[in-house]
């Protein structure tokens, strides 16, 4: 495909909203999805298969060009790239801190929020999805609230410090010693105070945390993927870690 035949499917898809466009515009980008699931295919747990990544990473292209914005002057390899392979990252690692019960019913909310999100055109309701699958809305909400969770347990291996800026927990963790039972109690009382803090953010903070500290984007990269400056990104990323640091401050007195 040449860049002109590009820009006039481009084109179709976003001002006439065109489907048939899109669909070219995902079979011909399919290629980034199989190039970063190959390679992330050597370093994933053994239970994962090459057809999960790709199917992950082909959720992560769908939104992709769902999202991408066609004027500005940015390739979509690079927007779609990130894009994949966040998708791809985001759900390895939720398998490995989720049970396989809520990982099962995770993946139900997650197919039926992407089918109805294209259906109706915009962000499905947990009653939306709760109908969709028959179930409650109660189980719907606690199912997003754990996944959410076992998300950003892993913004505890940076531990806010009392200065500005923040340390890995590799640097002040003694190398081959065993925690006491009482450290272990500290630690666990300290991460649940951590996720508890990180729940009262904005979703937008959240969100920012999450692609810095979990999927190690850049912030360039973040500013790509919510489409804002990179500018506030740090401004949003500093608030946020500037709160962190005070609830974890105040619970250690």
């Amino acid at each position: 495909m040449n860049v002109l035949d590009e820009k006039a499917l481009w084109r179709r898809c976003k001002e006439q909203g065109d489907d048939s466009a899109r669909e070219q515009l995902v079979l011909y980008y399919v290629r980034i999805v199989k190039y970063i699931a190959g390679r992330m295919a050597l370093h994933v747990p053994s239970n994962v298969e090459m057809n999960d990544l790709v199917g992950w990473g082909m959720l992560g292209l769908l939104d992709a060009v769902d999202k991408f914005d066609h004027r500005q002057d940015i390739k979509f390899t690079t927007y779609a790239s990130i894009r994949v392979r966040g998708a791809i990252i985001d759900q390895i690692r939720s398998l490995d801190w989720a049970p396989r019960s809520l990982r099962t019913m995770a993946r139900k909310v997650g197919s039926a929020k992407e089918k109805l999100r294209h259906e109706k055109g915009c962000e499905p309701s947990s009653e939306d999805i709760a109908s969709e699958l028959g179930v409650s809305e109660d189980l719907v909400d606690d199912t997003l609230m754990q996944v959410q969770s076992a998300h950003i347990l892993s913004l505890d291996d940076y531990i806010p410090s009392e200065e500005n800026g923040e340390m890995r927990k590799l640097e002040v963790t003694p190398g081959g010693t065993v925690a006491s039972p009482e450290q272990g109690a500290l630690d666990r009382e300290r991460q649940e105070g951590l996720v508890a803090a990180i729940l009262q953010l904005s979703d937008q903070m959240q969100k920012v945390l999450n692609l810095y500290y979990y999927q190690e984007l850049t912030l360039k990269e973040i500013g790509l993927v919510l489409e804002v400056s990179e500018s506030r990104i740090c401004q949003i990323h500093s608030a946020a870690m500037k709160q962190l640091r005070k609830v974890m401050q105040g619970s250690r007195n």
